[in-house]
């Protein structure tokens, strides 16, 4: 039986138009901002200043390095920086494991013993071995 599978879930809803949420509040931010330049300050401080703020709304909202939005990247960055960098090791308390201790094994003569002691047969198996293979029945 085949179940269907979601896809695309890594695609965000559209809100309004071709823009998430999160790219529609970028761009709103930006011209926001750009608005109250133009406003209330002079033209030069606007072009100066709104003008370029308004083009880092918009790459905030659209770029992307290596499939990631800029400020994911700028929110990781930030945390690598501020983050502790050092790991400190604390000895986690373990039950100490208590060996019996080895007792001595004694010494053993091979030459004296006669508990350990080769049957050489006075001749060879293999062909015997050998034909009971070939004429084994299957």
């Amino acid at each position: 039986m085949e179940y269907p599978l979601p896809q695309f879930l890594s695609i965000k809803p559209k809100v309004a138009g071709p823009f998430n949420l999160a790219q529609l509040l970028w761009i709103i931010g930006g011209a926001l901002v750009a608005i109250i330049f133009y406003f209330t300050a002079p033209l030069m401080t606007f072009i100066l200043i709104g003008i370029p703020i308004m083009i880092v709304a918009f790459i905030m909202a659209f770029g992307k390095r290596k499939g990631f939005p800029i400020p994911t990247i700028i929110a990781r960055s930030f945390a690598f920086i501020f983050a502790s960098k050092k790991y400190l090791w604390q000895k986690v308390d373990t039950p100490t494991i208590v060996l019996p201790k080895a007792i001595a094994a004694k010494p053993v003569d091979f030459n004296n013993d006669k508990s350990i002691s080769l049957k050489v047969s006075g001749q060879n198996r293999l062909k015997e071995n050998g034909r009971l293979i070939e004429n084994h029945p299957k």
